[in-house]
């Protein structure tokens, strides 16, 4: 039997696998204007209300709550909601590699390269694929202190002051996109977790640090490019990375972006398949099917296909992510049999 996840391994896991969407935040963030990368703070209590009530589900993760013919109806609705995050990941993943140094290669191949790895990354066990991440999570900290540094020296930070008035409905748009994009972290709830050991920082920490890098992120983009053409450029925060670099030393930095992103697509991937096979009962089989979704999604599904979808995709994230766990949580607990939602 595996060994429960440690509140470590999940946080790093989620803060990682959230750095996918985070990338595309900042397309949604400009139409609020100069501040609309601010609007990522108001997400901070989504966090903590949502870490806070998963935490009443009980250790043995969420699935082991649902019981019944509606829980099991539930069940299915997430399942396919992991199966269309590893699609819709995969696709926003090969989109990025295609515009950058990897566009001779066809969609296809790109995709089956990512599946391939994704599936090599959780094919050695639950224990292996979070010791990756902690991999992963120390090389994109040092490659988002590098952006950063380089953003703070080179960029003119004027971009962030506000010229006219404020468009509060896009402000609050903005926070509809950063909390949908932190819902995606409930994945988390489904792996069967022991207590919180001393020293190890709770999971909304983990949140709300990711809701800080995030916008960092749109702040980043928006100094370099400015909300306009923010709106018109397909993927603004790698073109953002262009601007970044030493003179006579590294320079076109979007490169190293799509690269070290892709640990973080990889993550995301591996969260949600695993997450899928918990969904099932454990039953290794259940990897699948989210793995063939990524693959058909990263040939099918660029970034410019699903951008009209993206207010369904936001409330269907919330919904999913935040709402129903929240619901759930607010449930009788019946330790023989767990919540029954039939």
């Amino acid at each position: 039997m595996e060994e429960r996840c440690g509140t470590r391994q999940l946080g790093v896991a989620v803060f990682v696998g959230l750095l996918a969407p985070a990338s595309t935040l900042p397309r949604v963030m400009a139409r609020g204007g100069p501040l609309g990368w601010l609007t990522l703070g108001a997400v901070i209590p989504l966090a903590a209300l949502v870490t806070w009530r998963v935490k009443k589900l009980g250790e043995d993760g969420l699935a082991a709550r649902l019981t019944g013919p509606l829980g099991g109806f539930v069940r299915i609705l997430y399942y396919m909601w992991a199966c269309a995050l590893c699609a819709l990941t995969a696709g926003s993943c090969v989109d990025h590699l295609e515009h950058t140094d990897y566009g001779g290669a066809p969609a296809w191949a790109l995709a089956l390269a990512l599946t391939a790895a994704a599936a090599y990354l959780i094919g050695r066990g639950k224990g292996a694929f979070f010791r990756g991440t902690e991999i992963f999570y120390l090389a994109l900290l040092a490659v988002l202190a590098l952006f950063f540094l380089l953003g703070a020296a080179e960029l003119p930070w004027s971009a962030l002051c506000p010229r006219g008035p404020v468009a509060w409905g896009e402000l609050g748009r903005g926070a509809l996109g950063g909390g949908a994009a932190l819902s995606v972290g409930t994945l988390a709830a489904f792996f069967p977790r022991r207590p919180r050991r001393r020293g190890e920082s709770p999971m909304w920490l983990w949140l709300a640090g990711w809701c800080a890098v995030a916008a960092g992120l749109c702040a980043l983009t928006l100094e370099a490019l400015g909300p306009r053409l923010i709106a018109q450029a397909p993927l603004p925060f790698f073109l953002a990375l262009q601007g970044l670099g030493i003179p006579g030393g590294f320079q076109r930095l979007e490169a190293l972006g799509t690269a070290a992103w892709v640990l973080s697509d990889l993550t995301l991937l591996g969260l949600a398949a695993l997450a899928a096979r918990e969904m099932a009962g454990g039953r290794d089989w259940a990897a699948a099917p989210p793995l063939l979704a990524a693959l058909l999604g990263g040939c099918l599904l660029p970034d410019a296909a699903v951008r009209g979808a993206s207010a369904a995709l936001f409330e269907g994230n919330l919904l999913l992510g935040a709402v129903l766990p929240v619901l759930l949580s607010l449930r009788p607990h019946k330790e023989a049999g767990g919540i029954s939602c039939g």
